[in-house]
């Protein structure tokens, strides 16, 4: 528990210069309650893994609180890191296999940065779309290239919502599927990537300025 405290303390000490913000842009912070699970099998059991610890950077167009129809890229830019060990399934043991499986002291950090996407045709409405992302998925230490649908939405309250999910194999990220229990516990090679996420803007101030100022 020290490693992934040092280590989220590290993280949110750059957090101010790490992927530098566009000037045109908005930065989201995501709220408490969003989450990413690892969802997988086992020839005994299948096991569900999640996290609301997420570090983020979100940068989306200033337009995005208006119809969003009439905006060509919505989003701006999307980066996000989860220390593995963040991640608990339930059961003390269970943890302790996942961070080993993963290589958690070498490799500390599931990283994932959006390359590109494309709104689904059809798909767009004034608050809300769809699209197809492409993005590059770290873990392990591992790169792979990715697509992934995810859905958006935006808020009454202007807040944004992102859900989607992925499925890829432990293989892909150099990773033996693990076996326990002097091999009658069998994990399968594919697991679920899915996450649930919220956000607001950094400072309301920056959106009450761009709809033109309070009273």
């Amino acid at each position: 528990m020290r490693n992934a405290f040092l280590t989220v303390s590290a993280l949110m000490a750059v957090a101010a210069t790490a992927g530098a913000q566009s000037a045109s842009a908005i930065r989201l912070r995501l709220d408490p309650g969003s989450e990413v699970t690892i969802e997988g099998t086992s020839s005994m059991h299948a096991f569900h893994c999640k996290t609301n610890k997420i570090m983020a950077y979100v940068d989306v167009d200033p337009g995005y609180t208006k119809d969003l129809t009439k905006i060509a890229r919505p989003i701006a830019s999307v980066k996000v890191n989860i220390v593995v060990r963040t991640l608990t399934c339930g059961n003390s043991q269970m943890d302790k296999n996942m961070y080993s499986t993963l290589d958690a002291d070498k490799n500390p950090i599931i990283r994932y940065t959006m390359s590109g996407y494309d709104i689904l045709d059809g798909s767009a409405k004034p608050a809300a779309f769809v699209a197809k992302t492409t993005g590059t998925l770290t873990i392990s230490g591992q790169e792979k290239v990715i697509n992934m649908k995810i859905n958006a939405e935006r808020l009454s309250d202007g807040k944004a919502t992102a859900q989607g999910e992925e499925d890829v194999l432990m293989t892909d990220f150099g990773i033996k599927p693990p076996s326990f229990m002097f091999g009658t516990l069998k994990v399968g090679n594919e697991i679920k990537v899915k996450f649930n996420l919220k956000a607001g803007p950094e400072l309301l101030a920056q959106l009450a300025a761009i709809n033109g100022g309070t009273q």
